[in-house]
């Protein structure tokens, strides 16, 4: 990303979902209707809307429901997943993983997939937002510069 050239995020769509196991394949289907069967990059949008949702619906300790939202620009399609948080740390890739795990690799398919572009921040009443941005472009800006662009939003 060019020195001073202006982020930009235009919203293609947002759903909300009940936290419940039957929501991810739903999710995915809202997810498709929205970036439609000829999206270059389909497959990785609906693994990352898969994997983020899961985890909306397995982790948090409070009560609501799932909000999912799906943007574009910069070269990128963002997937925010919004959940009602939890009493403990934000979610992390930590190593090192156990090879024979039934879980435990999301977050770390979700990383690689988006070349190290995703995040996570808390909002108003303690609310947490997992966002990752899926390149588009070649031209994609690097994984600091979308970490950067995207904390100055919350800002």
């Amino acid at each position: 990303m060019a020195i001073g050239q202006c982020w930009r995020e235009k919203a293609l769509g947002d759903f909300v979902l009940e936290r419940d196991p039957a929501s991810v394949p739903v999710a995915r289907e809202k997810a498709l209707g929205i970036v439609g069967e000829d999206c270059s990059v389909r497959d990785d949008v609906l693994l990352v809307v898969s994997e983020l949702v899961t985890n909306a619906i397995r982790h948090p300790e409070l009560t609501g429901r799932v909000h999912v939202a799906l943007l574009a620009g910069m070269g990128l399609l963002i997937v925010e997943v919004r959940d009602p948080g939890t009493w403990y740390e934000a979610p992390r890739v930590v190593p090192p993983y156990d090879p024979l795990a039934v879980g435990g690799r999301g977050l770390l398919l979700v990383a690689l997939l988006c070349g190290g572009r995703w995040g996570t921040y808390v909002i108003r009443g303690g609310e947490r937002i997992v966002w990752a941005a899926v390149p588009t472009a070649e031209w994609a800006p690097r994984a600091q510069e979308v970490i950067a662009a995207r904390r100055r939003l919350v800002a």
